[in-house]
């Protein structure tokens, strides 16, 4: 009996002690489930890697007794495995610790998706940082989803501590981090989608708008083109009609009929060469030869065509003096003259009173050329339009002033072809406006 009761007591305090390791154990894994349960809320709520990657290392660290350790995320569109956090590493170690992916250990034999501790042939180069101290072994735990490496982690560890008894938690935590790690991708690839496609909707828009507005100006363009061809050819029809029926006193009369059947056949001429020139831009068959061409003798071209421009008694036209001494330019002679041409013509229909001044300087490595007018001028918001196709200034059809609106167009146009600028300046309506050419030393 005795010694039945010796025998029981020792059983008895054999169940003792497996009790309390048994309540050890419980209030550790109650104690894991109570950090995994806060790890989880962290993570559901946590849209970036980086916050994962440093709650992760702190639960390594804090609960596996880590007394190092990194954390690797997949990285750069799958291309590598970037470390974002390391306990005990210098900051500066950080980016030695770059892996290739999909496989970051290519030269070890390595199950990639299963925890397990690393063989020396493993921990070679930048990961040997890891082992502060030579009683560490480190520990490989992988963040695998929908087998897809998302990332790892590698613990340094003292030697024979069994991890394998977390290796419940463990596992939960894996698939947990695992998770958040694929939903902050696909959470930064939303993003990424949201403001493109916030890009391309704002894109859209403005395009819509300038579609709309290039309607606009189109149908503005044909109905004002049409009454502005129209006019012309009624004046040619109605001149050369009277004369083909002798309506007209005498011969000086003819004469006065046929130069303004002429005059009008001259402007619809015009006319036209703007739409087609236009025409021609777009569809990209315009063509330019620059050469060199002496600026004196375009200028000395141009001046009787803009003398004999019909214009207002008031109006004075000063020309530059002694321009042979400018050098030769980069130009298109035809192309420059037709654009020089343009300019005049619109200071002249522009202006009352005052005068339009030619204005020739020479500056380092180009030549500008300057139209100065006293006319109407431009407001500050209109002056951008004057460079759109089908616009002017004044709009509607009850202009005072003609014209289909596309010769400042095709002058920037044929200036940008030949490598020079036009600019348009004016301080506002009724204070004049300046055109400024340039053109290259040739």
């Amino acid at each position: 009996m005795l010694a039945e009761l010796v025998q029981a007591q020792r059983q008895l305090s054999q169940q003792g002690q497996e009790l309390t390791e048994l309540r050890a154990q419980l209030g550790r894994r109650t104690h894991q489930m109570t950090v995994l349960q806060h790890v989880a809320e962290i993570l559901a709520a946590t849209p970036k890697v980086a916050q994962v990657a440093s709650v992760l290392q702190d639960v390594f660290v804090q609960e596996f007794g880590a007394k190092a350790c990194g954390i690797w995320i997949l990285e750069d569109q799958g291309s590598t495995y970037q470390a974002r956090v390391g306990h005990g590493i210098p900051r500066s170690g950080l980016a030695q610790l770059s892996l290739p992916a999909p496989n970051p250990f290519p030269s070890a034999p390595l199950v990639l998706f299963q925890s397990q501790w690393l063989d020396a042939a493993t921990i070679r180069g930048p990961l040997e940082m890891l082992r502060l101290t030579p009683d560490l072994s480190l520990y490989f735990v992988p963040f695998e989803h929908q087998l897809l490496l998302m990332g790892f982690a590698i613990l340094a560890i003292e030697t024979g501590r069994k991890i394998e008894e977390d290796q419940d938690t463990l596992t939960i935590l894996q698939r947990q981090v695992a998770v958040s790690i694929y939903n902050a991708w696909l959470f930064r690839d939303l993003g990424h989608q949201r403001d493109t496609l916030r890009r391309q909707t704002m894109e859209l828009e403005k395009a819509n708008v300038a579609l709309r507005e290039a309607d606009r100006f189109k149908s503005e363009f044909l109905a004002l083109t049409s009454h502005e061809l129209r006019t012309p050819l009624t004046g040619i029809l109605g001149f050369t009609r009277l004369v083909l029926d002798e309506l007209y006193e005498d011969e000086d009369e003819m004469r006065r009929m046929l130069q303004d059947s002429y005059a009008s056949g001259r402007h619809l001429l015009s006319l036209l060469n703007d739409i087609l020139d236009l025409a021609k831009i777009e569809s990209g068959r315009m063509e330019v030869h620059v050469v060199p061409f002496s600026l004196y003798i375009l200028m000395e071209e141009v001046k009787p065509i803009a003398m004999a421009y019909p214009r207002s008694p008031e109006v004075e036209m000063v020309w530059p003096q002694d321009l042979s001494e400018l050098p030769e330019v980069m130009m298109d002679p035809g192309r420059l003259k037709q654009v020089m041409l343009n300019l005049l013509s619109n200071a002249l229909k522009f202006t009352k009173e005052g005068s339009i001044r030619i204005v020739v300087e020479r500056g380092i490595g180009q030549v500008t050329i300057q139209v100065i007018d006293t006319g109407i001028g431009i407001r500050a918001e209109d002056q951008a339009k004057l460079f759109q196709k089908f616009v002017q200034a004044e709009g509607g059809h009850s202009r005072e002033y003609g014209g289909t609106g596309l010769g400042l167009v095709i002058c920037k146009h044929l200036m940008e072809m030949m490598g020079g600028t036009i600019r348009l300046q004016s301080d506002g309506a009724g204070l004049g406006s300046t055109l400024t050419l340039t053109v290259t030393i040739a």
